[in-house]
């Protein structure tokens, strides 16, 4: 994207302002410039680099498509690999493949089940460079307040415009949200409530060469009984070079760091508990390794009178998800329908609103809610053990995205009715996450250790 000029006035005008140039950001700014509008991107950081999200679900390449990057082109220009499946590995070697069901790519249901791992500084620097030829300004600047109409009013609540910490002033008619999950600018100055799943955790990783590498995505999980899951990714993001990365509580890897070990070394050794990533780990090591933290958390009422809020900024999907980029992209496509939808008017109205609300609170709550549930805690896990809780995630995560898609749930009743469904899919899992929980309890109630008389004899 073009930088302001040097000299620029204090105060700004423009059509519509996005904050935050990351993945949801950008694609937010290209939809709205090619549909006509001045766009400006408030982005305090000047390079962007080194960023997370690089395997994708079955439904983003579609969406990436609709940004001008079809699947084919980030093949060939190495922007990409193929992912045709995911392999689920445990710490005894064990291993299982979940990929769509071959019979979903003939009629009626026609789905493209082929998806894409990304070189996400190649596309992301691709999509930086459409939105520059379609004349999307940047400002590096930090934004410091809003000037907001009728604050008392939640419904009614305008944004004018914004200043940032260099006291420029900007002005313009629309305004979305794209700042990410720790900055969530608007959820933070609105006090939205919002729903958290699950313990802040913590991704570290680094991009390796590898000699070996599979069209897929590995995912090496480490869940001992009764405790909460720790889990590796490895992602071949073009040919030869993998993205490999730890997630774990933030309680876990602060324990790692108190015995002396740095980021660097924490995810070394991780590493070598399996077989695979030992052999990667001798032949090339970690020449780095960056961190990050996050909370998987979903806001309400991320749209107003003319703000939207997008992305991570209004929902954080958990990594193992793969849902991240999707939801970033489709954020991003619907915000700015709305935008484009009533341009005239410049207001959106309530109901367009609510849809709206519904749908991003919908699907953040459901696959953060599942994914914590039926992975992260043990209390199914156990019983159901890694592969079949796999299985069990997998089939209506799939199943989810590829209704959603055929359904494109912009309208109140077809929204209602998506939300509907996951709703009932949210209630299962949590009935038998209780159940599994009762059954701890009393099989520990039962426990020779659990009191009485036999605990005091320790």
């Amino acid at each position: 994207m073009a930088e302001v000029p040097q000299g620029y006035p204090v105060v700004l005008e423009t059509d519509a302002v996005v904050i935050g140039a990351g993945l949801s950001g950008i694609a937010a700014a290209i939809h709205l410039a090619g549909s006509g509008f001045r766009v400006l991107c408030v982005e305090q950081r000047k390079e962007i680099r080194n960023v997370v999200g690089e395997s994708l679900d079955w439904s983003a390449p579609d969406l990436f498509s609709d940004l001008g990057l079809p699947m084919e082109e980030l093949i060939s220009s190495e922007a990409a690999t193929w992912k045709r499946h995911i392999t689920v590995s445990g710490t005894h070697c064990r291993e299982q493949e979940y990929l769509p069901g071959p019979w979903l790519a003939k009629s009626p249901w026609n789905v493209e089940v082929r998806t894409l791992h990304l070189d996400r500084d190649r596309t992301d620097g691709r999509l930086r460079d459409t939105a520059r030829r379609l004349g999307v300004m940047t400002l590096n600047e930090r934004v410091a307040d809003f000037a907001v109409l009728d604050e008392s009013s939640v419904c009614h609540r305008r944004i004018l415009g914004l200043r940032t910490t260099q006291g420029t002033f900007i002005r313009a008619t629309w305004f979305i949200d794209a700042s990410g999950s720790d900055a969530s600018l608007l959820g933070r100055r609105f006090g939205l409530k919002s729903a958290a799943y699950g313990p802040r955790k913590v991704a570290i990783w680094s991009h390796v060469p590898t000699e070996k590498w599979v069209e897929g995505t590995t995912l090496y999980m480490s869940g001992p009984a009764g405790r909460y899951m720790e889990w590796i990714w490895e992602i071949p993001i073009r040919p030869g070079f993998s993205s490999i990365g730890y997630v774990a509580p933030g309680s876990s890897v602060k324990a790692q760091r108190a015995g002396g070990s740095s980021s660097h070394d924490i995810l070394a050794n991780q590493c070598r508990r399996f077989p695979r990533l030992r052999e990667v780990v001798g032949q090339s090591g970690f020449s780095d390794a960056a961190t990050t933290t996050f909370l998987c958390r979903t806001y309400e009422g991320v749209c107003g009178t003319n703000w939207l809020i997008i992305g991570e900024a209004a929902s954080q999907s958990d990594p193992i998800t793969g849902n991240g980029v999707t939801a970033a992209l489709r954020h991003a496509q619907e915000a700015t329908a709305l935008i484009s939808r009533y341009r005239r008017r410049g207001t959106i109205p309530a109901r367009a609103r609510a849809v709206y609300n519904l749908r991003v609170s919908a699907v953040g709550r459901y696959f953060n809610s599942l994914i914590e549930k039926l992975f992260y805690q043990p209390a199914l896990r156990d019983r159901l053990g890694l592969f079949g809780t796999a299985r069990i995630y997998t089939v209506p995560a799939w199943l989810m995205n590829l209704v959603y898609t055929r359904m494109r749930p912009r309208t109140l009743l077809r929204t209602l009715a998506i939300g509907l469904v996951m709703s009932a899919l949210r209630g299962l899992i949590w009935a038998a996450y209780q159940g599994g929980i009762l059954l701890d309890r009393l099989t520990a109630s039962r426990s020779p250790q659990s009191g009485g008389e036999e605990a005091h004899a320790f």
